[in-house]
């Protein structure tokens, strides 16, 4: 699943109109779990490593498989849950549940690159058949309907939002994955 995706998902479920404050938390958690991708992919283009060495190779390299994997690991996040009420903070719980929704929407989207979810515990990895972006795996009816879903949840979430700039952002996530699809569907 794309990661604005994830943002407009968790916060359709988890963002509430009269707490606008924990929009933010909601929106960092659904990110963390792609941020050491994003860490990843630019360290290596600043190294001049080729895209197909990049997701081919240095992908599946285990050092990297486990950075992501912290990352995406539900047990660590509901950890973070659990301690977060204990305290009594309730934006950090939603930070942590934001995490927990991002990698069970994951779950059913990714064949070989996916993550082990429930590490440390378990080297599990589920490997589904439907991915969100291979064609071979069903990505070319996949990724529109992620698309839908996500246009669908946006103009939900757009009305309960405020901020002039969180709205922005609704509509600049909307418009650049749309904009993919167009380009690959039409010039490619």
């Amino acid at each position: 699943m794309n990661t604005p995706a994830h943002a407009i998902f968790n916060l359709a479920i988890l963002g509430r109109k009269k707490q606008p404050d924990w929009n933010p938390l909601i929106i960092w958690g659904a990110l963390i779990p792609d941020l050491a991708m994003f860490g990843f992919y630019a360290w290596l283009k600043l190294l001049d490593i080729p895209e197909a060495q990049i997701w081919n190779v240095e992908y599946y390299r285990p050092f990297w498989q486990d950075v992501f994997d912290f990352f995406n690991s539900i047990p660590l996040a509901l950890v973070g849950i659990a301690i977060a009420l204990y305290f009594s903070k309730t934006g950090l719980a939603l930070l942590f549940s934001s995490v927990v929704l991002h990698c069970l929407q994951d779950l059913p989207l990714h064949v070989d690159d996916g993550h082990r979810h429930f590490w440390p515990l378990s080297q599990f990895r589920f490997e589904s058949p439907v991915s969100y972006w291979d064609p071979n795996h069903y990505g070319n009816i996949a990724a529109p309907i992620e698309l839908a879903l996500m246009i669908v949840a946006s103009i939900y979430v757009f009305r309960r939002v405020r901020s002039r700039w969180t709205k922005g952002l609704l509509i600049v996530s909307n418009v650049l994955p749309l904009l993919v699809v167009l380009y690959f569907t039409v010039v490619i």
